[in-house]
């Protein structure tokens, strides 16, 4: 028994001391992770941390996206246009699309470290090698609106909408691209470019509003005029109810077939959108058949079918729910 007390006696005093016994620390980040090197003509750092290299580096590549991104938007603050004394946030909005979407293909991993999370990556792209392929796709774009905007003189109001609206999806990557090589590659060639395509923009944009329609439908398709003529405006398309005058005309047609199953009222229509130009002749036309419901009777049927047809006409857009193709 006095052995066992002269055992305690010295092993309490050794958990105490424990505590005191220097602790493992955890490694330090590098000085590259603290302060990243700076962006030069020549390179694009940035650092990013993961569970294993690869995730690593891919957050290095996203850390150099955000800070380029932030980096021109600054440079182009100036520039962004000012419509009705409010700033248009479509030139930093293209600008963070096409910085997300950029594949960073010319990069190296500079170094790497352990870190308690797993890895550290210093990863470098080339600066010229991304300006030359931002350049290219803007090229190859380029190719695609200038010989369509060098006709667009010769045009009606009604042609020249078309023309742009098939344009749009290539002018937004191009003018996105334009804005990055403004930031990247500050010149007057890069504005002069820019300008330019912000110019088409802005054609675009007038060519709905100088496009006036006159919406001519039968008096029992009046819901249907309405909820067409609101899709119209939408889009920034005028319109007018007038049955005659010059002008482009949208005529109205539309056939329905009633049934009721199960105690539902059911219409289905068949509505045909007719295009003419403001010389009278036919450009172009499209079927719709829509189908609604109701518990109660047949108008609400038709309510329902009609906003239906609304709907598929947002679904295609101006262009298409008016009978032009791509």
């Amino acid at each position: 028994m006095r052995n066992l007390l002269i055992l305690l006696t010295l092993f309490v005093p050794l958990i105490g001391c424990d505590s005191l016994l220097p602790k493992k620390q955890a490694s330090a980040a590098p000085a590259w992770v603290l302060s990243t090197p700076a962006d030069s003509r020549e390179w694009f750092w940035g650092v990013g941390e993961g569970p294993d290299l690869d995730t690593a580096k891919r957050a290095a590549l996203k850390d150099i996206a955000a800070k380029l991104r932030v980096s021109i938007s600054a440079q182009l603050e100036s520039q962004i246009s000012v419509d009705n004394n409010k700033v248009d946030r479509k030139a930093r909005t293209r600008i963070s699309e096409e910085v997300q979407k950029t594949e960073f293909n010319n990069f190296v991993v500079e170094k790497t470290a352990q870190s308690g999370n797993g890895f550290f990556a210093l990863v470098k792209v080339d600066r010229q090698a991304f300006i030359r392929d931002i350049k290219q796709k803007l090229g190859n774009l380029d190719s695609l609106i200038q010989p369509a905007a060098a006709e667009l003189g010769k045009k009606t109001p009604l042609e020249k909408f078309v023309a742009l609206r098939r344009l749009q999806p290539n002018l937004e990557k191009a003018t996105g691209h334009a804005q990055l090589l403004t930031g990247l590659e500050p010149g007057a060639a890069s504005a002069e470019r820019l300008s330019r395509l912000e110019s088409l923009q802005q054609q675009a944009q007038k060519a709905a509003t100088d496009l006036v329609f006159r919406v001519q439908a039968g008096s029992s398709d009046g819901d249907l005029a309405a909820a067409i003529t609101a899709f119209l405006n939408e889009n920034g398309i005028r319109t007018e109810n007038t049955a005659s005058g010059r002008g482009n005309v949208l005529a109205i047609a539309s056939s329905s077939r009633s049934d009721a199953i199960y105690g539902s009222k059911l219409v289905k229509l068949k509505v045909t959108l007719s295009v003419q130009d403001d010389h009278g002749r036919a450009v172009t036309s499209r079927d719709f058949e829509v189908s609604g419901s109701s518990s109660y009777d047949y108008a609400g049927a038709r309510q329902s079918a009609t906003q239906k047809l609304g709907a598929a006409l947002r679904d295609v857009g101006p262009i298409k729910g008016l009978g032009f193709t791509d």
